[in-house]
């Protein structure tokens, strides 16, 4: 397969094909997750678990978002959440004008100013905009296992950024919760394919 993960044991969490030690792999991890030792992490049999990738919305009114501002610059590639995390990757002409802003406003340099007054120099920036923002996460596959959404993760990090694993409750999910149970009890089980 092509994103398969080089792992010591094969598995379907990593991308190898499904066969008898694949799928006895997948059950010992299922019953882990939904009948075993795994449940007392997440606190539900009926588990699913979803990947979940950070996103931060931006363009709220900071009168409603008062602790949560960001600057963004106009092209939309960056984002700081405090002023002084804005200055460190600020280049020294940046930083300068910053200090010479800070000089005139209280007569002291850019980090010593309290952070409100920070914000005021950062919405009189040009190339920049000072806004609310806030987190959410997007849920972007679910997993029958722990693992396997953990290797999706160390996969795919990359593309997504931060993420993190969610794990939900699939009680009322009735098709779901009927082919896990049949997997668990060995109504569903791997058969190999019988080529004539």
């Amino acid at each position: 397969m092509e994103n398969q993960i080089t792992d010591p044991e094969p598995s379907l969490a990593t991308g190898h094909d499904l066969d008898a030690a694949t799928w006895a792999d997948f059950v010992q991890r299922l019953k882990h997750d939904c009948v075993g030792a795994g449940v007392r992490d997440h606190h539900t049999a009926a588990a699913i678990f979803t990947v979940q990738a950070r996103r931060i919305d931006t363009g709220y009114d900071l009168d409603f978002n008062p602790d949560q501002a960001c600057i963004v610059d106009h092209d939309g590639g960056d984002m700081w959440f405090s002023p002084g995390e804005f200055y460190e990757d600020a280049y020294e002409c940046q930083q300068a004008s910053l200090n010479a802003s800070a000089q005139e406003q209280s007569e002291c340099e850019f980090a010593s100013l309290c952070e409100s007054d920070q914000w005021d120099i950062l919405e009189a920036l040009e190339d920049y905009t000072v806004t609310g923002w806030q987190e959410r996460w997007e849920i972007i596959n679910s997993h029958f296992t722990k693992d396997a959404a953990e290797a999706f993760i160390r996969r795919k990090k990359h593309d997504y950024g931060k993420m993190r694993v969610y794990v939900e409750s699939q009680y009322y999910a009735w098709e779901f919760e009927a082919i896990k149970t049949a997997i668990l009890n060995g109504t569903l089980a791997y058969t190999p394919k019988v080529t004539p």
